[in-house]
C-alpha cells in the first residue's frame, strides 16, 4: 500500500510543468531501493520483492494520471501559483527530513554544492530549436526519460529546452504514430541507461550521490516557484511532508 501511495503521488507530480516523479521518490527516503529495484528488473532478474515494488508504484502512477488528469490540469490552469507552492512545501519538507539524518562532510558538502550548480546551469540555459527528425526526438527521449529518474529536473522542461516540446504534445494530441515511437523508444532508454547509472553511483558513492541530488533538488526549487509563490500553501505542504514520510517512507 506505501508503494502505490507513492506511486500516485509520483503521477500527480509527474502531472506538473517543472515537477518530477522523479523528486517525490527521492523526498520518499526511498530512491536507492527503487532505483534497485528497478534495475533488477531491467537486467532480467525477478526478485518477488523488486517486482512487487516497481508494480504497486506503477500502479499508483497509472492510477493518478486516469483518475486525476483532468483535476490536476484545472487545478493548475487556474490556481498555478497554489499547485506549484504545495508541492514546493511537500518538497521543502522531504528535504528538512533528509537534512536531518546527513552530517556532511567535506565531500558531501561539495556534493551539494555542484547539484545545486548543475541545475542553475539547467535552469539558465537557453530555448533550444531542435529540428523535429526522428533522430533529434530520439535523443529528446533520451533526455527526458533520463531525467525521469533524477529529482529536481522534469522531462517536460528538458523537452522545453531543446525545443521538442511543442512537437512532442503535439505527437500526443494527434497521435502521430512516428514522432510517438521515436521519442518512446529514447525515453525507455533514458530510464534504462540512467536507472544503470545511478546503480553503479549508489553503489560506489552512496553519500556523495545522495548529497547530489539533494543540492539539485533544493535549487530545483527555486525554478520550480519562479512563477511566484503562496506561503501559506508551501507551509500546508510542508506539514503535509510529516504524513507523507509516515504513509511512504520504509519500515
Amino acid at each position: 500500500m506505501k508503494e502505490f501511495v507513492l506511486g500516485f503521488v509520483m503521477g500527480v507530480a509527474n502531472l506538473l510543468p517543472g515537477i518530477s516523479g522523479g523528486t517525490i521518490m527521492f523526498i520518499s527516503g526511498r530512491y536507492s531501493q527503487i532505483i534497485e529495484a528497478a534495475a533488477e528488473i531491467f537486467s532480467f532478474r525477478f526478485r518477488k520483492k523488486s517486482v512487487a515494488l516497481i508494480l504497486w508504484i506503477l500502479l499508483g502512477i497509472v492510477a493518478a494520471v486516469i483518475s486525476l488528469s483532468k483535476v490536476v490540469d484545472y487545478l493548475y490552469a487556474h490556481f498555478p501559483v497554489q499547485v506549484t507552492s504545495f508541492f514546493s512545501g511537500l518538497i521543502l519538507g522531504g528535504l528538512f527530513f533528509m537534512a536531518l539524518d546527513m552530517k556532511p562532510r567535506l565531500k558531501e558538502s561539495i556534493s551539494i554544492s555542484l547539484g545545486a550548480l548543475t541545475m542553475v546551469g539547467i535552469a539558465m540555459l537557453s530555448g533550444g530549436s531542435l529540428e523535429a527528425t526522428p533522430l533529434n526526438l530520439v535523443l529528446g527521449g533520451i533526455v527526458a526519460g533520463a531525467t525521469m529518474i533524477l529529482p529536481g529536473i522534469s522531462g517536460s522542461s528538458m523537452l522545453l529546452f531543446l525545443g521538442l516540446y511543442d512537437d512532442a504534445v503535439h505527437a500526443v494530441a494527434e497521435i502521430e504514430i512516428l514522432p510517438l515511437f521515436c521519442l518512446g523508444v529514447g525515453a525507455v532508454m533514458g530510464i534504462v541507461l540512467m536507472t544503470f547509472g545511478m546503480k553503479k553511483l549508489v553503489e560506489r558513492f552512496e553519500k556523495e550521490t545522495m548529497a547530489f541530488l539533494f543540492g539539485l533538488t533544493l535549487a530545483g526549487l527555486f525554478y520550480i516557484l519562479s512563477g511566484g509563490a503562496s506561503i501559506s500553501f508551501i507551509i500546508f505542504g510542508f506539514g503535509t511532508t510529516f504524513l507523507f514520510e509516515r504513509v511512504v517512507g520504509e519500515g
